[in-house]
């Protein structure tokens, strides 16, 4: 077992859509219709936080770790990038991780989702952001700088999904947002590269209040927080 290596995946499921979205339609909807908080349905969307930690010299993020690679190639098998334009660079998700800068974003789709319909996600999505490239022939990409919770909305109702490369203190974690929930999706992949790779701790979202909780392995790692369950080869779900 690699014990000097930790891989942390914290998932945030049943999350609520509006909550992501400044707009006020849905409140106003509902205080006009009462009976709307009844008969709709309440839209939900997954986020999961990849992140890792190198104990042994206490260096931080996904890139640090002796197998990221392997990782990568999880990310890549399952998603790929959407293509916003016929003018639009072809890349792997794979390369796009490997390369991109922190706080950069991707818009992808789901490889058993492949969607025959292009989406013209500059005017849609990228119109009020910070486009990653700085040249005019990267103006389509679907790929930029610090997405909002706004946009984020926006290409979950379209069906995509958003990967971040946010910062870490020696390199980079990733962020996926998702509609369905991609839990599962990864969950095995990771499962079966026990337990050489690392070690691998599925946390709970919703009991991570403090920094400090977040980073437990350096002060709880034999008595990790209720909420915090370490995965082995033979786990189940």
């Amino acid at each position: 077992m690699n014990d000097s290596n930790l891989l942390k995946l914290v998932f945030f499921h049943d999350q609520r859509m509006e909550e992501l979205s400044s707009s006020k339609a849905v409140s106003n909807q509902t205080e006009l219709d009462p009976l709307a908080l009844f008969t709709q349905p309440d839209p939900t969307y997954s986020r999961l936080l990849f992140m890792g930690t190198e104990l042994a010299d206490k260096r931080f993020g996904l890139n640090c770790l002796e197998h990221n690679h392997e990782l990568v190639a999880i990310f890549n098998r399952l998603y790929s990038p959407v293509v916003a334009s016929e003018s639009s660079d072809a890349m792997s998700l794979g390369d796009w991780i490997d390369n991109a800068p922190v706080n950069a974003f991707i818009i992808v789709q789901s490889n058993d989702e492949a969607k025959e319909a292009e989406v013209d996600l500059t005017s849609k999505v990228l119109e009020n952001g910070g486009l990653f490239s700085e040249a005019k022939e990267h103006s389509n990409s679907s790929w930029g700088y610090e997405i909002s919770p706004d946009q984020i909305h926006t290409i979950l109702v379209q069906g995509y999904q958003v990967i971040t490369k946010i910062p870490s203190a020696n390199g980079y974690d990733l962020e996926l947002y998702s509609r369905t929930n991609p839990y599962i999706s990864f969950f095995y992949p990771i499962q079966s590269m026990l337990p050489d790779a690392f070690r691998f701790f599925s946390i709970n979202g919703k009991r991570v209040h403090t920094r400090e909780a977040l980073y437990f392995e350096f002060s709880r790692l034999h008595n990790p927080p209720h909420g915090y369950e370490e995965v082995y080869p033979e786990s189940v779900l």
